[in-house]
């Protein structure tokens, strides 16, 4: 009589690895549809969200003024934290009003240089190689004038909602400075009530983790403020000695430029040349364009590694991928916001895998200890008295 043969099992068929990546497949999809609706959760508040990071970033450049300030002055916490906030205020707003002024000095002289510069093209485009006919460029300029004449509401329209966003942006100014204002104050108390959210077990890690992140945000405002410094500082001496308008003004916008890592300083240099060319024509617009091409290879070998290399250890290729990724979603602030959450990440999931699961005794954090029920304290107490 012939044996059956053996059953078999479907499951047993299957590889060691191919288990192995079923596993991590389906957890990686759960992990992003979670991410996915805390984006989409993350975008309903927008404003709120992105006016307290921007908050955090303040809070950052600010905090060692505030502790400077503290230690002088006793009393109130609100006191330093109002005065670190009125010093950061007070700096912002005179590069402002100092890039207006230079606006205003030269728009005459920039708005004679735009209508000759207009004029050289149009007559390039007449006798260089396209040869276009006069009557083709009074076409041209017609039919813009009629687009602007038909789409009148379009414009109405848009003017509308830059009065909405001006005044978003004034409600987020307000946020900003009142989360950087109570940051500042009780910045300290906020951290430990946000530990509190977490599971006791977690407290210790969670607390080494977060100062730590925080320290790397931190070193990365205060190096990026050097880096912008020298940067606006280089360009506007070479735009000085060119004799170029706007020199220091130009030079202010490269400083806030270079605040969003590729991006920023391009844009802004890119004006700079423009500027350069309209003024003195092609040898100074290549001087200036020469000069951003070597601070920009400056930044990358020699400040960054000299600046950066103590509180922010992040890839070239993560800093640009972090800048794409951040305009595609957000435009201008999410290039701005990219690099330094990026680094903020880093640094606090290397901290949270070298940190021990449970605290020891010889642990880098304190330990502390709980207090003896009221028992033994009354036995204690008993016993000194004795």
């Amino acid at each position: 009589m012939s044996e059956a043969p053996p059953k078999r099992d479907a499951v047993e068929a299957v590889t060691w690895p191919v288990r192995v990546a079923a596993a991590w497949t389906w957890r990686l999809l759960i992990i992003g549809v979670g991410l996915y609706y805390l984006a989409q959760a993350f975008l309903t508040i927008e404003l709120v969200a992105f006016s307290f990071v921007l908050a955090l970033f303040f809070t950052a450049v600010l905090h060692p003024l505030e502790r400077r300030l503290r230690r002088i002055l006793p009393g109130p916490p609100s006191i330093p934290a109002a005065l670190a906030l009125l010093i950061g205020l007070a700096v912002l707003a005179g590069i402002g009003w100092f890039v207006s002024w230079q606006i205003t000095q030269h728009s005459t002289q920039l708005g004679d240089q735009v209508t000759a510069f207009v004029d050289k093209v149009k007559d390039w485009l007449q006798t260089g190689p396209l040869h276009l006919k006069s009557a083709d460029l009074d076409k041209l300029s017609q039919q813009i004038t009629d687009a602007v004449k038909n789409n009148k509401g379009t414009l109405i329209s848009g003017a509308i909602t830059t009065i909405r966003t001006v005044a978003e942006f004034l409600g987020a100014l307000l946020l900003i400075l009142l989360s950087t204002f109570f940051l500042l104050r009780d910045g300290e108390a906020i951290w430990q009530w946000t530990l509190r959210l977490f599971p006791r077990t977690a407290h210790a890690r969670m607390d080494v983790a977060g100062r730590v992140g925080w320290r790397t945000l931190g070193g990365y405002m205060r190096g990026q403020v050097l880096i912008a410094l020298f940067h606006g500082i280089s360009v506007m001496i070479v735009l000085f000695v060119l004799r170029v308008p706007l020199a220091a003004a130009l030079g202010v916008l490269i400083f806030l430029g270079s605040f969003i890592p590729l991006i920023g300083l391009t844009v802004t240099g890119s004006l700079s040349v423009a500027v350069a060319l309209l003024e003195h024509g092609l040898t100074a617009a290549l001087v200036v364009a020469i000069a951003i091409v070597v601070l920009i290879q400056l930044e990358a070998h020699l400040l960054q590694p000299f600046i950066m290399s103590r509180s922010v250890a992040v890839h070239p290729l993560a800093i640009a991928l972090a800048v794409i990724t951040g305009t595609t979603l957000a435009g201008i602030v999410g290039a701005l916001l990219a690099v330094p959450l990026v680094a903020f990440l880093n640094s606090t999931v290397h901290a949270l895998r070298e940190t021990p699961p449970e605290p020891v005794g010889d642990a880098d954090f304190p330990v502390k200890e709980s207090p003896p029920p009221a028992e033994q304290r009354v036995e204690v107490e008993g016993s000194a008295a004795d």
